[in-house]
């Protein structure tokens, strides 16, 4: 048979294996068999290229693996710093959320501030905000944050101002047990330990420890029933005609940065902030949320603004004069030493009795 019979013969055969094949599968166990039996082959084809890699992962250089450390090293440095930014950034947002619900249980315009710094006076605790007479502070106005009372304005500059807070020895919060009604006056204690006492409380009076202190709203100065101190010990002397009543005041005083200014009823003052001024008061009833002033530009809820100017004029504090003193040189002495006779800031520091004859 000549060649070219032979290869017209294969080409049929190979054509007829292929269409049967594709029709009937009679070649699977075939090719499974061939792939089986040229594996090794493959393998041993494949062995350079794997000792290659091999050698490259074993002699790399020490200067490329320093190198490589010293990167990863930087890359976890940078990693470090945004999860700390991100944890500070959500820190925040818990505090100002619970700033904004907090805000929806007192009645009455009310604006945030934010605290920039801390009296270092010994006698005296104060704390300056970063909120002014151009954004309609005045005297008198109450300071809360998301736990309780803090305190309440005393001096007023442009862009900032001085609180007073309740653990101050010279300021009385008018006070009531919310279980019974039972009404108080808490005063800032003497000691070093920031706490409220309650003055001239008698004897009998049904004050137990682990009662809850609100704000009692004589006065008008504080919004009624918001929360101000827990007691914590009540001690009945019978040498004495009044119990010694301490409480810790709710308001995180040394933690919290973020507060609200309460706006004084109409009868006690007028705010009127400077026309441009930011932000705006922001107006809330009793149980609803804060309402949005309006597209004004200004900040919405618990949004804190710190203002350009604060840096600019908290230098200027401890030589600007409190509306209302007299003499020339009280006006010149920093406001972190006032004296120690100074009248309490609150209306009730008048109606405060005298303490009975071999009392202190």
């Amino acid at each position: 048979m000549s060649l070219e019979y032979r290869i017209a013969a294969f080409v049929v055969l190979s054509a007829a294996v292929m269409f049967a094949d594709n029709r009937f599968d009679y070649l699977d166990r075939v090719r499974y068999t061939l792939g089986f039996l040229t594996a090794p082959i493959f393998w041993v084809a494949d062995t350079p290229a794997r000792v290659s890699y091999w050698i490259d992962d074993v002699f790399v250089s020490h200067g490329d693996l320093i190198a490589e450390n010293q990167s990863l090293r930087e890359e976890l440095l940078f990693a470090q710093r945004e999860l700390q930014l991100l944890a500070g950034l959500a820190s925040e947002n818990q505090r100002l959320r619970a700033l904004q619900e907090a805000s929806a249980s007192v009645e009455g315009s009310i604006l945030s501030a934010e605290i920039i710094n801390v009296s270092n006076d010994a006698g005296s605790r104060r704390i300056l905000i970063n909120r002014g007479s151009q954004h309609g502070v005045v005297a008198g106005q109450a300071l809360l944050d998301a736990h309780g009372l803090m305190g309440q304005v005393v001096e007023v500059f442009p862009f900032t101002s001085w609180v007073m807070l309740i653990t101050d020895s010279r300021h009385g919060t008018p006070v009531q047990v919310n279980r019974n009604g039972e009404r108080a006056i808490a005063r800032g204690s003497r000691s070093e330990i920031p706490e409220l006492e309650l003055e001239y409380v008698p004897d009998t009076s049904d004050i137990l420890v682990g009662d809850l202190l609100v704000s009692s709203g004589l006065g008008q100065r504080f919004p009624k029933d918001y929360p101000v101190a827990v007691v914590t010990s009540v001690v009945h002397d019978p040498g004495l005609a009044f119990a010694i009543i301490k409480a810790r005041p709710l308001a995180q005083m040394d933690r919290t940065r973020h507060v609200m200014l309460l706006e004084l009823p109409t009868n006690e003052a007028e705010v009127a902030p400077v026309e441009g001024s930011v932000p705006a008061w922001v107006e809330v009833t009793q149980g609803q949320k804060p309402v949005e002033p309006g597209p004004s530009g200004v900040s919405t809820d618990a949004e804190i603004q710190v203002d350009d100017a604060v840096s600019q004029t908290i230098t200027a504090d401890t030589t600007a004069a409190v509306p209302g003193d007299t003499p020339a040189a009280d006006s010149a002495t920093s406001p972190e030493t006032s004296s120690e006779d100074m009248p309490l800031p609150s209306e009730l520091a008048d109606i405060v009795p005298e303490p009975p004859a071999g009392q202190d």
